[in-house]
């Protein structure tokens, strides 16, 4: 493995930077972008979850070889337009061109593109990192992508803060957009294993679902998605749009749940390897089913000791979700694994999908609502609360096989990170 070991040293480079130029497309960056260009509900639900929609188009990814033949090539022609899309917003705030239809364009194209760069890269990755080194080097590399995440919530919030709104969006997306062009150059200059690929049908994917393991994995992933895709675009604009939530202190929120993150990602990558995927994945959604409710009481009164909260919390379920969800789903998967992976992110792209519509048509028709001082806001989040039990209960009773741990229930979990963290 030591002739990878330049590429994995590049592999966190480029996630870190990455995740720098991404976080302008998410949270509240993205939803003062909505604001400026007056999004309607549906629109701001759709373009948000759109990395995760787009999905869908790597059931295509084998189709790609008969393309580009090469799979290094491909990564980085693909990543190289799909990022560098983004230089169509500032051209749109610099030019005063105020048509959101336009503004959309970079994110679906970014979204369709990068989502078969990503494919192409988790299948280049378990071939580059061993199983055994996995939860270690992702847990690692996920730590320095989160610190650029901190690095780039602080700088976006002051911009935001203290520049006129036109301004400080145009300053926000040249820079994010500069970055998204490094990033493509790094992945150029990674090696990447190329794998002979069996003859691609359209059908072939859906025969992944003979095993029985992969099965039921997919089965939690439509419910996964859909629940959290249901009101996901929507807790960062409610901070924004209802909230009025000063960029000050959102700053200082995502800061702390950068460092927060950090820290969990680093200590579960260490831990994880004891107690099991399907154990942590279980515990992070547990946690994760706080958010939600949280939101469904907050108001403008209460929201600064409920945001403290629910990035507490945020910090310890998605940390666990996200590290034990990736090696999960490398250890289910047999070979060829494009296939595997490419039927893996068409049905999350499907379900969250459904999921966007749904969540933003619910909102369009709800959004004007008053019940006992709640509004149409809090109500879509009760929905959402009440997904994630669904999506709980029905991964608890599921089999990924013989993991070599045992069943734990959330407190004995608990007990054990514990421990682990005193040692």
């Amino acid at each position: 493995m030591s002739d990878y070991s330049k590429t994995m040293r590049l592999s966190v480079l480029e996630g870190a930077l990455y995740t720098l130029a991404f976080n302008a497309t998410q949270g509240f960056v993205y939803s003062t972008l909505a604001l400026y260009y007056n999004f309607d509900p549906v629109l701001v639900s759709v373009l948000a979850v759109l990395p995760a929609t787009s999905q869908l188009v790597q059931f295509f990814t084998p189709i790609i070889y008969k393309l580009i033949p090469s799979k290094k090539n491909a990564i980085f022609w693909l990543a190289l337009i799909a990022r560098a899309s983004f230089v169509i917003v500032p051209l749109s705030l610099v030019t005063g061109i105020k048509n959101k239809f336009i503004v959309a364009i970079p994110f679906i194209v970014f979204s369709i593109l990068n989502s078969l760069v990503g494919s192409l890269w988790t299948s280049a990755m378990k071939n580059i990192v061993p199983e055994e080194r996995r939860s270690r080097y992702f847990g690692m590399r996920n730590t320095i992508a989160i610190f650029a995440g901190l690095v780039a919530w602080v700088s976006y919030s002051l911009i935001l803060q203290y520049f006129e709104r036109k301004l400080a969006l145009i300053i926000v997306y040249i820079l994010s957009s500069a970055v998204f062009v490094i990033t493509a150059y790094l992945l150029y200059l990674h090696d990447i294993p190329e794998t002979k690929v069996v003859e691609y049908g359209l059908m072939m994917p859906f025969r992944t679902l003979s095993n029985r393991k992969f099965r039921n994995f997919i089965i939690f992933v439509i419910i996964w998605n859909f629940a959290i895709q249901f009101a996901g675009p929507f807790f960062s604009y409610f901070e924004v749009s209802q909230l009025k939530v000063p960029y000050s202190f959102l700053g200082i929120i995502n800061i702390l749940n950068s460092l927060l993150a950090m820290f969990f990602y680093t200590f579960y990558g260490k831990v994880s390897e004891k107690i099991g995927e399907k154990n942590m994945i279980r515990y992070g959604i547990t946690l994760a089913l706080g958010i939600p409710l949280l939101y469904s009481f907050m108001t403008p009164n209460n929201y600064k000791y409920l945001l403290l909260v629910d990035v507490t919390i945020a910090a310890l379920a998605w940390s666990a979700i996200n590290l034990a969800y990736f090696t999960l789903l490398l250890k289910i998967v047999d070979e060829p694994s494009e296939i595997y992976i490419s039927m893996h992110a068409f049905v999350a792209g499907f379900a969250s999908l459904i999921a966007s519509y749904a969540g933003g048509y619910t909102l369009n028709a709800i959004k004007d609502l008053r019940f006992f001082g709640l509004t149409g806001y809090n109500i879509l989040f009760m929905i959402a609360f009440a997904l994630r039990i669904t999506a709980l209960i029905i991964f608890i009773k599921l089999d990924f096989g013989k993991e070599g741990h045992r069943p734990m229930k959330f407190v004995e979990i608990s007990q054990v990170l514990l421990r682990k963290s005193r040692d």
